[in-house]
């Protein structure tokens, strides 16, 4: 399967012409790996975005501590690495696939640039990835509203 077939199907480029998808096609590199493989590793430099096409991963934190603590679970057509994608920090959390999986991964860099030179595709994907993070930020806010006194 060619990366454009690909591209058609990942419910985070549905409104995307083919055109804009032809744009994205090249900076695809398809990455598998199985239960174990860390996609992501907290404090480390990410590089890339992802998106799952198979399997399952935990997405999980070190608290003071040193625990570690699962967050989430994420799965097909997830978005991952989409906080360093918009700001460049380090990790703040790990994803570690649960079972084995086969991601597409766009390099950071090369996504930027595609995005700053073609700004109606830039702001499609920007307002994708923000409709993610809003809606991963209104699941946690929910989370943690269970765990604060009431009043």
């Amino acid at each position: 399967m060619q990366a454009l077939d690909i591209l058609e199907e990942v419910s985070l480029f549905a409104d995307l012409t083919m055109d804009e998808l032809a744009l994205i096609a090249p900076l695809v590199v398809m990455k598998e790996g199985k239960a174990g493989d860390f996609i992501i590793q907290e404090g480390e430099c990410v590089e890339s975005v992802y998106i799952l096409l198979s399997g399952n991963a935990t997405v999980m934190k070190t608290r003071g501590d040193g625990k570690k603590v699962s967050l989430d679970q994420v799965g097909k057509d997830d978005l991952l690495g989409e906080v360093t994608f918009f700001k460049n920090t380090p990790a703040s959390a790990s994803v570690q696939a649960i079972a084995p999986f086969k991601a597409l991964e766009f390099n950071q860099k090369d996504f930027h640039r595609l995005l700053d030179t073609h700004p109606p595709l830039g702001l499609k994907i920007y307002k994708k990835f923000s409709r993610v993070l809003s809606m991963r930020i209104k699941k946690r806010l929910a989370q943690l509203v269970e765990y604060l006194p009431a009043e």
